[in-house]
């Protein structure tokens, strides 16, 4: 029969897994990421190439599989992998570096991959130690022979710990913390469980740091290597940080330790700990990359530095905060590129999408805000609306603090005020430079505003952003900061106001049934509580354990009518205005986009509840649906 034909096809292909990237393909479609049809063209392609690529990397080229997915999956079932093929789909070496390295081992039998692709000089032993916590899912520490426990360390013999490339360096309780560059069939992990009594938590490390710990605990001191340790820690943190797409880095002291957290998907994920005398170190380096002053650690302080860290360039924009354990550091990571997603990429609902298109962007002069606090998403929403109104017939030009993402074809400039480019200057020399649309990254005061305004008047198409509650909020901050009204509802086309707000899990999503309170709160009744099904996610290792997997974004567009716009020349309130603009204009709040994605299966109830501001919604689903060009 046909179907049973193609349902044994679509259980595996003949000799897949032996081909280059064959695993990884294999994966995909017994997880249902890809079809058999598309595994089955990148093999045909790879053919053509002579087997010079993995089957992912064509699967990606092809646009049939993104960075993001590929780096979750292989997360996922690393384990699943050999360990050659893992480091070659981690991008440590080349197709053709892990066939060289196979055919080695083919004469000389017996010997570990990893160990023969260290021997070649294609990769390193912290690289190798990396690939080997991403297979196992255990974590990856940086030993230091200061900051070990030395009784537990003088438990054992140094020839035992050099062979087996384990050491136990921190016992407490019923645990005995042990690293080793060996972790699979290890004898040794054993006798230290038996001779300790405790259960081991293993850590992997890489060989050298292995090898330097007992060679400083056999010479009993020496610190010849401290620097390379400490930079190899700051390189380890800042590219784990890049793998995880994670905004921010939080190195926070506390009274025994120092805590590392990284900020996935707008929440703080614990990823490791710092003993206290190498998280000084680490945070001196940090402060010397960043031009700080690292002899005063009293002051708060700020800087930025750009590096380079597995190939991958980034900015990074850090503070020093004092606190009674010491200084607290956090930095911002800045993507130069890669970053830059259009005006269709960034979750905006069919109907609002239109309605910012048509009757914001498309308008020829005016004044359109985008709102919300830090790390909403703004910056992304102004450069995908830069990219939309970007033809080769308009100029447009830029003065930002500083330039995040670069755009072929526009003007952008960074503010500098050592190099005479202060806000003030360049917003004046901006206006003598014959632009269509003006790009102001931020409106910081009554000055900059005033400038906005007046460029409108002038014929200018202004886009900016704000930081305000929503979108009502950017109006009477406006006024607030004293732009006359008569100019406010003369200039100002439209608002925008959005929030961040964290996905299911696809791994581990499930059929939940919310909490009624929270369900009602965000606007669903009883009935449609009754009548869909909603889902949140339990939990794993692709999570984190929180749920949630990615963001989305809630957007609130305000586009000024004649209602509005008398509304805010009489000085109604807050309330008076907002009831307006939802009987004239289709306001849609950003509780009820949320809504709507709660009903499209995409985030929690109780994730709408934490994120989007409180907003009291009379419409139905289904008027929600309709203003929303969801056909329902």
């Amino acid at each position: 029969m046909p179907g049973t034909q193609n349902a044994e096809e679509n259980i595996s292909i003949p000799g897949l897994r032996e081909r280059p990237g064959g695993q990884f393909a294999a994966i995909l479609i017994e997880d249902g990421v890809m079809t058999v049809a598309d595994v089955k063209k990148a093999m045909r392609v790879q053919e053509k190439l002579g087997s010079s690529k993995l089957i992912s990397t064509i699967l990606m080229e092809l646009g049939r599989l993104t960075e993001d997915e590929h780096r979750r999956i292989v997360r996922k079932h690393g384990r699943e992998f050999r360990i050659g093929e893992l480091i070659c789909e981690l991008g440590y070496i080349s197709l053709l570096q892990l066939q060289q390295a196979e055919q080695k081992m083919a004469v000389s039998p017996g010997r570990r991959i990893g160990t023969v692709i260290r021997e070649l000089g294609f990769i390193d032993d912290r690289q190798l130690a990396q690939a080997l916590s991403e297979q196992l899912a255990m974590p990856l520490i940086h030993l230091d022979l200061d900051t070990a426990d030395r009784a537990v360390l003088g438990r054992f013999a140094i020839k035992f710990m050099r062979t087996h490339l384990t050491v136990p360096y921190e016992a407490s309780g019923n645990r005995v913390s042990v690293a080793t560059a060996s972790p699979l069939n290890n004898p040794a992990i054993a006798e230290i469980e038996k001779q300790l009594q405790k259960k081991a938590v293993i850590s992997i490390a890489a060989e050298s740091a292995v090898l330097s710990l007992l060679s400083k605990l056999e010479t009993a001191g020496g610190k010849g290597e401290q620097k390379d340790q400490v930079a190899d820690v700051v390189d380890s943190i800042l590219l784990s940080a890049i793998r995880d797409h994670a905004s921010d880095i939080h190195i926070e002291p506390m009274e025994s330790s120092t805590r590392v957290r990284f900020r996935l998907d707008g929440v703080l994920i614990h990823k490791m700990d710092l003993p206290s005398e190498l998280a000084q170190r680490v945070m001196a380096r940090l402060k010397v990359l960043s031009e700080m002053d690292i002899s005063d650690s009293r002051r708060h302080q700020d800087g930025r530095f750009r590096r380079e860290v597995g190939n991958v360039g980034c900015d990074y924009r850090v503070s020093t905060y004092v606190t009674i354990y010491g200084e607290n550091m956090v930095m911002r990571i800045l993507r130069s590129s890669g970053g830059l997603k259009n005006i269709e990429q960034i979750s905006m609902s069919r109907g609002v999408l239109d309605r910012f298109k048509h009757e914001a962007l498309d308008v020829p002069t005016g004044v359109i805000l985008i709102t919300g606090p830090t790390g909403s998403g703004k910056t992304s929403t102004l450069y995908a609306a830069v990219d939309y109104l970007n033809r080769p017939t308009t100029k447009i030009i830029t003065v930002e603090d500083p330039v995040e993402y670069i755009v072929p074809g526009i003007m952008q400039c960074s503010i500098d005020a050592t190099a005479g480019r202060s806000f003030e200057q360049s917003l004046k020399a901006m206006m003598r430079q014959d632009p269509d649309i003006i790009v102001m990254g931020e409106v910081r005061d009554r000055a900059s505003a005033q400038v906005a305004v007046q460029a409108a008047l002038t014929g200018h198409k202004v886009l900016t952003t704000f930081h305000t509650e929503d979108s009502i909020g950017g109006l009477l901050r406006l006024i607030d900061m004293g732009i006359e009204t008569f100019l406010i509802s003369s200039t100002v086309v439209s608002i925008l106001a959005q929030r961040l707000i964290r996905t299911i899990c696809p791994e581990c999503r499930q059929a939940y049934m919310p909490n009624k309170r929270i369900a009602n709160l965000i606007g669903i009744d009883d009935k449609t509580l009754r009548s869909r099904t909603f889902y949140r996610g339990t939990g794993c290792g692709t999570c984190y354990g929180t749920g949630y997997h990615g963001r989305t974004a809630l957007h609130e567009l305000l586009v000024l009518n004649e209602d509005v716009r008398e509304a805010i020349l009489a000085h109604k309130s807050s309330h008076d205005v907002r009831q307006i603009s939802c009987e004239s204009t289709d306001l849609l709040s950003l509780m009820e986009d949320g809504l709507y994605k709660v009903l499209l299966g995409l985030t929690t109830a109780e994730e709408v509840y934490r994120i989007a501001p409180r907003s009291l919604s009379t419409r139905s689903v289904e008027d929600i649906y309709r203003l929303m060009g969801h056909e329902h």
